[in-house]
């Protein structure tokens, strides 16, 4: 009871789980026909949808180009295929990762956004690098900050973590 990765998991797909396809992936001359296939095999069979396209006007001039998903009335810039369906991720009911990710994970993920960014390796146990070149120190100085930040939070959860797990042990003696 209540051990590591244990807690509330959705049974729910997620969107990394599954083929997609998105509208910036077409070319530009696709889009102006207002429908296009999407041919692949499924099982060795050849399966064949047709989507159709609409579009937006953006505020500043020209049009914003959307998929329509095939069994709702969803404009989605990403359909999903799974099963020879070809439908947007609320018809299949897909999360996306980060809606199941605990508050450490993000945390996680958030440091190695920054370390990647400071064009550091990922991984908080591995030491911090230089600063890179071209980078002004005033934005080095501030990610770093964040950076920082971000581990004593990770540090944090963990230590609560170990003694909510010791407390545990020396309950059940």
């Amino acid at each position: 009871m209540g051990g590591l990765g244990s807690g509330r998991q959705s049974g729910k797909r997620t969107t990394n789980q599954v083929i997609s396809i998105t509208i910036k992936e077409l070319d530009f001359a696709d889009r102006l026909h207002g429908s296009v296939r999407a041919r692949y095999l499924l099982d060795g069979k050849p399966v064949e949808h047709t989507i159709q396209l609409t579009q937006t006007a953006c505020h500043y001039g020209g049009v914003r180009h959307w998929f329509r998903c095939p069994y709702c009335p969803r404009r989605v810039g990403v359909l999903y295929l799974s099963g020879g369906q070809c439908v947007c991720r609320h018809c299949f009911k897909l999360a996306y990762q980060s809606e199941r990710e605990t508050c450490p994970d993000k945390q996680f993920r958030k440091a190695d956004k920054l370390r990647v960014q400071l064009g550091w390796r990922p991984g908080i146990a591995y030491p911090d690098g230089a600063k890179p070149k071209g980078m002004h120190w005033k934005t080095f100085n501030r990610m770093k900050a964040k950076h920082d930040f971000t581990v004593q939070k990770i540090v944090g959860i963990t230590a609560q973590w170990v003694d909510k797990i010791k407390n545990r042990q020396r309950s059940s003696l």
